[in-house]
Protein backbone atom coordinates (compact mmCIF):
# COMPACT_ATOMS: atom_id res chain seq x y z
CA UNK A 1 0.00 0.00 0.00
CA UNK A 2 2.85 2.43 0.54
CA UNK A 3 4.71 2.43 -2.32
CA UNK A 4 1.38 2.92 -4.13
CA UNK A 5 -0.02 5.79 -1.73
CA UNK A 6 3.72 7.12 -2.05
CA UNK A 7 3.41 6.92 -6.08
CA UNK A 8 -0.41 9.06 -5.86
CA UNK A 9 0.53 11.39 -3.18
CA UNK A 10 4.18 12.39 -3.88
CA UNK A 11 4.24 12.14 -7.57
CA UNK A 12 7.65 9.37 -7.34
CA UNK A 13 7.04 5.54 -6.46
CA UNK A 14 8.97 4.70 -3.86
CA UNK A 15 9.84 0.83 -3.54
CA UNK A 16 8.94 -0.60 0.01
CA UNK A 17 10.68 -3.59 0.81
CA UNK A 18 7.23 -5.30 3.13
CA UNK A 19 8.67 -8.43 4.33
CA UNK A 20 12.01 -6.04 5.88
CA UNK A 21 9.36 -3.88 7.37
CA UNK A 22 7.37 -6.66 8.66
CA UNK A 23 10.72 -8.41 10.28
CA UNK A 24 11.73 -4.95 11.74
CA UNK A 25 8.49 -3.97 13.44
CA UNK A 26 8.86 -7.38 14.87
CA UNK A 27 11.98 -6.82 16.31
CA UNK A 28 10.90 -3.19 17.71
CA UNK A 29 7.87 -4.01 18.71
CA UNK A 30 7.38 -7.57 19.68
CA UNK A 31 9.93 -9.24 20.30
CA UNK A 32 10.54 -6.75 23.08
CA UNK A 33 6.71 -6.92 24.67
CA UNK A 34 7.05 -10.93 24.51
CA UNK A 35 10.16 -10.70 25.94
CA UNK A 36 8.77 -7.99 28.85
CA UNK A 37 6.36 -10.04 29.49
CA UNK A 38 8.46 -13.57 29.98
CA UNK A 39 10.58 -12.14 31.87
CA UNK A 40 7.36 -9.89 34.35
CA UNK A 41 5.93 -13.71 34.51
CA UNK A 42 9.15 -15.92 35.50
CA UNK A 43 11.52 -13.32 37.00
CA UNK A 44 9.14 -11.10 38.14
CA UNK A 45 11.66 -9.66 41.58
CA UNK A 46 14.27 -9.16 38.72
CA UNK A 47 11.60 -6.84 36.81
CA UNK A 48 10.61 -5.04 40.21
CA UNK A 49 14.26 -4.49 40.78
CA UNK A 50 14.82 -2.67 37.01
CA UNK A 51 11.57 -1.24 36.34
CA UNK A 52 12.64 2.27 38.00
CA UNK A 53 15.13 2.44 35.54
CA UNK A 54 13.20 2.19 32.70
CA UNK A 55 11.16 5.19 32.25
CA UNK A 56 14.68 7.46 32.21
CA UNK A 57 16.45 4.75 30.00
CA UNK A 58 13.35 4.73 27.60
CA UNK A 59 13.61 8.40 27.60
CA UNK A 60 17.33 8.44 26.79
CA UNK A 61 17.01 5.82 23.98
CA UNK A 62 14.46 8.34 22.33
CA UNK A 63 16.30 11.67 22.79
CA UNK A 64 19.12 9.66 20.89
CA UNK A 65 17.12 8.31 18.38
CA UNK A 66 14.85 11.32 17.64
CA UNK A 67 18.35 13.48 17.84
CA UNK A 68 20.46 11.26 15.77
CA UNK A 69 17.51 11.41 13.31
CA UNK A 70 17.24 15.43 13.47
CA UNK A 71 21.09 16.00 13.46
CA UNK A 72 21.47 14.02 10.10
CA UNK A 73 19.02 16.55 8.63
CA UNK A 74 19.67 19.74 10.10
CA UNK A 75 19.59 21.94 6.99
CA UNK A 76 16.79 20.24 5.31
CA UNK A 77 14.67 21.20 8.85
CA UNK A 78 15.86 24.65 9.35
CA UNK A 79 14.26 25.05 5.48
CA UNK A 80 11.26 22.84 5.63
CA UNK A 81 10.99 22.78 9.39
CA UNK A 82 7.83 24.80 10.59
CA UNK A 83 5.51 22.70 7.64
CA UNK A 84 6.59 19.69 9.12
CA UNK A 85 6.32 20.77 12.52
CA UNK A 86 2.90 22.10 11.96
CA UNK A 87 2.11 19.15 10.33
CA UNK A 88 3.07 17.07 13.55
CA UNK A 89 1.17 19.43 16.11
CA UNK A 90 -1.87 18.96 13.87
CA UNK A 91 -1.50 15.43 13.97
CA UNK A 92 -1.08 15.00 17.59
CA UNK A 93 -3.19 17.63 18.99
CA UNK A 94 -6.22 15.90 16.58
CA UNK A 95 -5.10 12.68 17.98
CA UNK A 96 -5.09 14.22 21.93
CA UNK A 97 -8.69 15.83 21.27
CA UNK A 98 -10.69 13.34 19.24
CA UNK A 99 -9.17 10.42 21.39
CA UNK A 100 -10.67 12.80 24.33
CA UNK A 101 -13.72 13.67 22.82
CA UNK A 102 -14.79 10.65 21.15
CA UNK A 103 -14.60 8.31 24.36
CA UNK A 104 -16.05 10.70 26.27
CA UNK A 105 -19.38 10.18 23.07
CA UNK A 106 -19.22 6.91 24.31
CA UNK A 107 -19.89 7.25 27.61
CA UNK A 108 -16.68 6.73 29.33
CA UNK A 109 -15.46 8.18 32.55
CA UNK A 110 -13.15 11.26 32.07
CA UNK A 111 -9.99 9.58 33.53
CA UNK A 112 -10.15 6.60 31.25
CA UNK A 113 -11.12 8.79 28.82
CA UNK A 114 -7.47 10.64 29.18
CA UNK A 115 -5.54 7.18 29.39
CA UNK A 116 -7.58 7.01 25.63
CA UNK A 117 -6.84 10.31 24.99
CA UNK A 118 -2.74 10.18 25.53
CA UNK A 119 -2.55 6.60 24.04
CA UNK A 120 -4.17 8.03 20.81
CA UNK A 121 -2.31 10.90 21.31
CA UNK A 122 1.45 9.41 21.98
CA UNK A 123 1.76 7.77 18.32
CA UNK A 124 5.16 5.55 17.77
CA UNK A 125 7.29 8.27 16.23
CA UNK A 126 10.08 6.10 17.36
CA UNK A 127 8.98 2.90 15.24
CA UNK A 128 8.76 5.72 11.81
CA UNK A 129 12.31 6.71 12.68
CA UNK A 130 13.79 3.18 13.24
CA UNK A 131 11.99 1.81 10.11
CA UNK A 132 12.88 5.23 7.85
CA UNK A 133 16.46 4.84 8.81
CA UNK A 134 16.94 1.29 8.18
CA UNK A 135 14.57 0.72 5.02
CA UNK A 136 14.99 4.01 3.21
CA UNK A 137 17.91 5.41 1.68
CA UNK A 138 17.79 8.95 2.56
CA UNK A 139 18.39 9.99 6.01
CA UNK A 140 15.50 12.73 5.32
CA UNK A 141 13.03 9.96 5.76
CA UNK A 142 13.24 9.55 9.17
CA UNK A 143 12.96 13.51 10.08
CA UNK A 144 8.97 14.00 9.84
CA UNK A 145 8.81 10.98 12.74
CA UNK A 146 11.63 12.59 15.06
CA UNK A 147 10.33 15.89 14.51
CA UNK A 148 6.64 13.92 15.63
CA UNK A 149 8.40 12.43 18.51
CA UNK A 150 9.97 15.56 19.63
CA UNK A 151 6.17 17.19 19.21
CA UNK A 152 4.37 14.76 20.98
CA UNK A 153 6.32 14.20 23.78
CA UNK A 154 6.12 17.58 24.49
CA UNK A 155 2.40 17.89 23.85
CA UNK A 156 1.76 14.66 26.08
CA UNK A 157 3.79 15.75 28.70
CA UNK A 158 1.89 19.10 29.05
CA UNK A 159 -1.17 17.16 28.92
CA UNK A 160 -0.06 14.78 31.30
CA UNK A 161 1.34 17.11 33.74
CA UNK A 162 -2.37 19.49 33.54
CA UNK A 163 -4.24 16.45 33.97
CA UNK A 164 -2.35 15.03 37.10
CA UNK A 165 -3.32 18.59 38.80
CA UNK A 166 -7.28 18.12 38.50
CA UNK A 167 -8.67 15.23 39.10
CA UNK A 168 -11.77 14.10 37.48
CA UNK A 169 -14.82 14.84 39.01
CA UNK A 170 -16.01 11.33 39.40
CA UNK A 171 -13.01 10.66 41.48
CA UNK A 172 -13.61 13.35 43.50
CA UNK A 173 -17.10 11.87 44.96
Amino acid sequence: MTPFLTAKLAGQYVAVDAMGLFMSTLQVVLLPVLGGAFLNQYFHSLVKFVSPLMPPIAVGTVAILCGNAIAQSASAILTSGPQVALAAFLLHASGFFFGYVLARMLGIDVASCRTISIEVGMQNSVLGVVLASQHFGSPLAAVPCAVSSVCHSIFGSVLAGIWRHSTPKQMQD
